[in-house]
């Protein structure tokens, strides 16, 4: 299970391809995508970037009216808020969903993971990179809700009847209702409507490479993590802003129909290139002075 929106339809198509070349003794695998303004072009597009037989795609309309005075970050949409509709698009006899986010590459089979035993809590997932700042009291983290351990949503394996049981969706709404302005939205809500009845699963399954700062690509297929996940700021495939693991990433890129032209690259790097000498000239405000005033003479 995944969601997106049209702005994030290649990271989307990146993150299936990584899953079935990675998945390949599982074919077809099923994905269920929650959508909101998807075109049929864009979904078309999405399933032709996967090899033949591969696997089949379920497209499920989203109305995101019930979120929209949530807020979210810059660069997240409010589809992250699809989550909480997973309970209503399956019928009771699928006890079990593992939900992605689209900003990720799985890297190992997903079998292990999905067979993980939940030993009767409500979901599996992964500490947050926050979760030890949080504790130790880092500035700038005051709103975010104080739960006993904070875990990463973007992996999650998932109990069906135990979320409906707990009615986990409608505490988390709940949650958000009171405090809309909530840091990191839903997953700061599902932090607090499962404080305590989520199990903790290998971190290997949630690797977060804003917080690691690792090249994957000097690392040996035994250290590679299962799910590589692209949180925060930058993503890897923002020209404007530079990540370690840009190139590993376009490699995955590369094989859907998203892939970049040639003009594409060479845009990216001008636009790479300009952004660094902006962060170069910030440094040094006479150098800013001095442009300012070539500015002026030239359109003088």
């Amino acid at each position: 299970m995944l969601a997106c929106d049209e702005a994030y339809a290649m990271p989307l198509a990146t993150t299936l391809r990584s899953i079935v070349e990675a998945n390949q003794n599982s074919w077809p695998l099923d994905f269920h995508v929650l959508a909101n303004g998807l075109s049929d072009n864009t979904q078309q597009k999405v399933l032709n970037s996967l090899p033949n037989g591969s696997a089949t795609i379920r497209w499920v309309p989203v109305d995101l009216a019930l979120f929209r005075k949530f807020s979210t970050l810059s660069y997240i949409s409010k589809m992250t808020y699809a989550r909480f509709v997973i309970p209503e698009i399956f019928p009771d006899c699928v006890s079990r969903v593992l939900y992605l986010d689209a900003d990720i590459l799985v890297l190992d089979d997903l079998q292990p993971l999905w067979e993980a035993p939940l030993e009767g809590f409500i979901m599996g997932a992964i500490l947050d990179g926050l979760d030890s700042l949080i504790k130790r009291g880092e500035p700038g983290l005051d709103g975010v809700p104080r739960v006993r351990e904070y875990f990463n949503a973007g992996v999650l394996l998932i109990d069906l009847q135990r979320w409906r049981k707990e009615r986990i969706s409608e505490k988390a709404l709940e949650y958000l209702n009171q405090y809309p302005q909530s840091p990191y939205s839903d997953q700061d809500a599902l932090n607090v409507a499962c404080d305590g009845l989520w199990k903790k699963l290998d971190s290997r399954w949630n690797f977060q490479d804003f917080y690691e700062k690792k090249r994957l690509s000097n690392m040996i297929p035994a250290q590679l993590p299962g799910i590589v996940h692209f949180v925060c700021n930058p993503k890897p495939w923002d020209p404007s802003m530079p990540n370690l693991n840009a190139a590993f990433y376009d490699a995955f890129r590369g094989r859907t129909c998203f892939a970049r032209t040639p003009l594409d690259k060479l845009c990216d790097a001008l636009q790479g290139y300009w952004h660094q000498l902006k962060d170069v000239l910030r440094q040094y405000p006479f150098i800013r002075v001095i442009w300012s005033k070539v500015r002026e003479v030239r359109w003088t």
